[in-house]
């Protein structure tokens, strides 16, 4: 009986109710990162050249013409993951709190949330979304060595899409000793 009881306590634990893997403070690593790099060849980035002219008749434009185009004139950021050192994550239930360094902050919220489309699971954090200009993928996912592999696609709106990917070590208190002790060396 008491074997049972045990049993029925650690159930929810087995369950997935215990901590993300994904949990916890991350800081790129270097040389992981260059071995998962997407080689491209010369010419075939995103194309500068996007003009398309449009003709209008009294302000409106003429049916056949080029879609539309966006509000802003400004171009468009990487994604904060992108431009990050170290960042935090933090699951909570339906959110994932992220935090990166001097970039700020976001929060995912699983499900479709004004516009983002997340999934999360054990192995995996994916995050999808659209704007006037582009399509971005964002995907973190969990490596068999323990290490964080994040994967961002980037869309263009008439142009070839590009894959950045960046790989994370997980800090730890013994890895944050040891790299105070080298910085008050130096």
């Amino acid at each position: 009986m008491r074997l049972f009881t045990v049993m029925l306590l650690l159930l929810p634990a087995s369950l997935g109710y215990a901590a993300s893997p994904f949990d916890g403070r991350w800081t790129i690593n270097y040389e992981e990162t260059d071995k998962v790099a997407v080689k491209y060849k010369d010419g075939s980035g995103m194309s500068g050249n996007n003009f398309k002219p449009q003709v209008s008749i009294m302000g409106i434009p003429l049916p056949g013409q080029s879609q539309p185009r966006g509000n802003s004139s400004l171009t468009a950021k990487n994604p904060k993951v992108l431009r990050c050192t170290t960042m935090e994550i933090a699951v909570d239930g339906n959110r994932i709190e992220m935090d990166y360094d001097a970039e700020g902050s976001e929060t995912l919220r699983k499900g479709h949330y004004r516009g983002r489309d997340t999934r999360m699971s054990k192995k995996e954090i994916r995050q999808k979304y659209e704007t006037s200009e582009r399509k971005v993928t964002k995907t973190w996912t969990m490596r068999d060595d323990g290490r964080l592999f994040v994967s961002v696609k980037i869309n263009p709106k008439g142009d070839k899409s590009r894959t950045y990917n960046r790989v994370f070590d997980r800090v730890t208190e013994a890895s944050e000793a040891n790299a105070t002790a080298a910085a008050s060396n130096t």
